[in-house]
């Protein structure tokens, strides 16, 4: 099945290089300012409906609007909705933030260090809710939600290699894009757990998982083997670690 989606997905890729979206959230709208608002209050309550309660109260809506969100277009839970925003939010953070000049990524030239860089990035904005990362990937792994996640994991991987300056064709093109996702969850599923000083030990976990892929990207059946196995796994990787804990 897996392979079937492969398939319909190549018939179409995301983005072309002359395509690449630069807004990714909006700003307009009453649940987009409430959400803006919401996410504020995530280092202190966690990916948790309170914090859009918080936010309403603070802009001064009416309580009656969480009944508005609840019954949304989306169908989305009040903390779905929350964990989607954050996570879009973050990447619109992430591609405002190399689009500047000043950004030390313009210095580096090869692909696999942008990479590095650009996971990294990407993760030092989760250090403020790195305690609460377990509550985002319990909702992201929910039966119902798991389309929209995945979907959301692809278009980071995908700015990310794109801004990397990925090149590839083919089927290497999504390989390389299921490789970066499962990097970038685990390294969230390292981070959750890290008591290194400035969670040093997962931005070492992030070089690491990058030279492997740089490494088995000598070999393209090696690379294709790699990423579906992990792609295939990805969810059940996040339900085991969090069973953990």
């Amino acid at each position: 099945m897996f392979r079937t989606s492969l398939n319909l997905l190549k018939g179409s890729r995301a983005y072309h290089s002359v395509q690449h979206p630069s807004r990714i959230i909006s700003t307009k709208g009453i649940d987009a300012v409430v959400l803006k608002q919401a996410i504020t209050h995530i280092p202190k309550y966690g990916f948790d409906s309170l914090c859009i309660t918080q936010a309403i109260r603070e802009l001064e809506y009416p309580d009656s609007l969480v009944s508005a969100l609840t019954s949304s277009a989306s169908g989305d839970s009040l903390e779905f909705q929350l964990v989607k925003y954050w996570f879009q939010s973050q990447r619109q953070k992430l591609n405002d933030s190399v689009v500047e000049p000043s950004n030390e990524f313009h210095q580096i030239s090869n692909e696999y260090e942008r990479t590095m860089f650009l996971l990294k990035q990407r993760l030092s904005y989760n250090e403020p809710v790195a305690h609460h990362l377990g509550g985002a990937l319990a909702q992201l792994v929910t039966p119902y939600n798991v389309q929209t996640s995945m979907g959301e994991l692809h278009a980071l991987a995908d700015d990310i290699a794109f801004f990397a300056g990925d090149e590839s064709n083919d089927f290497a093109w999504y390989t390389k894009r299921f490789g970066i996702s499962t990097i970038y969850v685990g390294a969230e599923l390292f981070m959750m757990q890290d008591s290194s000083s400035n969670f040093k030990a997962t931005y070492n976990f992030v070089d690491g998982k990058v030279d492997e892929l740089r490494n088995l990207g000598a070999g393209y059946n090696n690379v294709e083997q790699w990423t579906l196995f992990n792609a295939v796994s990805l969810v059940n990787l996040i339900k085991s670690q969090l069973t953990r804990g």
